[in-house]
Formats: structure tokens, C-alpha cells, sequence
């Protein structure tokens, strides 16, 4: 037996049970057939592609990144070798022979001895292999480096204020 013949607008179009149904592919979701020509490939196409692209590849970048870094690492903890004692006479040394321009008027020299003798300093001894020493001098606290090696001594340089502040 024949399916019945179904009248739409002008045209009659044959049913048949058995024949597949054309589904719309997943291409023609993100760019379907437009305009005269029916190019799907065009500028649209390939934004599209890039967005989905690269959506796909930064959530394989996190899933990537918590698998390989999700694991803790201890450091080597490096013992210090010297006391707050030796420490502080490279320290002292420097600032002793450091001038540097004044706050109050930048055309006269001070030395930083002079401005930090009295001041009390504090030493932490970082686990890998230095000592930070640090000052409060006018309402800044500075910072100094000393390896526990060498004791060479350097200004650490993250010291962020707006007060004025010397070079020590």
C-alpha cells in the first residue's frame, strides 16, 4: 500500500514511512547555508570555529593544569649558618659608608648611619639562604638583604610608599 499524497501550498509531496528523516548536522547549526551562493565557509564561520576551538582547548589547559600542579612540593630548607650578630656588622657597615640626599632638603648629604643608628632593627632569616633585616625610619620601614654566604648586603627592592623616603 502507497502513503497518501499530502497537498502543501502548490506542490504534492509523497510520504514514505520507511525513508530516514534528514536531520540538520551539527554544521549547519553553527553555520547554516545562507544567501544565493549557500557558502557556509565565510568570515562568521570561522569566528565561530575559533570561539568553540578555543573554549575546548582553555578547558583541556585547566583540566591539564590541576592534574600536573595539584601535587605539593616542599622546598630544600637552607639552615643558617650565621647569628643576628654577624649579620648586622656587614649591615652596619654599609649604612656607614653609604651618603645619600636628605628628605628635608635634597641638596644635602646625610649618612644613613646617621639617620638609622638609633633605630632598632629587626632580623628574619628567610629558609633560603638570607636574612632580611628591616627598619622603620619616618613613618617607612626598609628593607636590606643579607646572603648568609658572602654577607654582601642589598636594598630590597619592593619598598612601595608615597611618603619620602631616602635611598639607604
Amino acid at each position: 500500500m502507497d502513503a497518501p499524497d499530502y497537498k502543501i501550498g502548490v506542490r504534492y509531496f509523497h510520504m514514505h514511512p520507511k525513508k530516514p528523516v534528514n536531520h540538520m548536522s551539527l554544521l549547519d547549526t553553527i553555520a547554516p547555508r545562507r544567501g544565493s551562493s549557500q557558502r557556509r565557509y565565510g568570515r562568521m564561520f570561522l569566528a565561530k570555529t575559533a570561539f568553540y576551538v578555543a573554549v575546548v582547548l582553555s578547558g583541556i589547559f585547566v583540566l591539564a593544569s590541576f592534574y600536573l600542579f595539584d601535587k605539593d612540593r616542599e622546598l630544600e630548607l637552607i639552615p643558617a649558618t650565621r647569628s643576628e650578630a654577624e649579620v648586622f656588622n656587614p649591615l652596619q657597615e654599609y649604612l656607614m659608608i653609604t651618603e645619600v640626599q636628605s628628605i628635608d632638603a635634597p641638596s644635602v648629604m646625610v649618612n644613613c648611619w646617621d639617620e638609622f643608628g638609633d633605630t632598632e632593627f629587626k632580623f628574619e632569616y628567610l629558609n633560603y639562604g638570607s636574612w632580611r633585616i628591616n627598619a622603620y625610619y619616618n613613618l617607612v620601614r626598609y628593607h636590606w638583604r643579607v646572603d648568609d654566604l658572602s654577607l654582601e648586603v642589598t636594598r630590597d627592592p619592593w619598598l612601595r610608599t608615597n611618603n619620602p623616603t631616602i635611598r639607604c
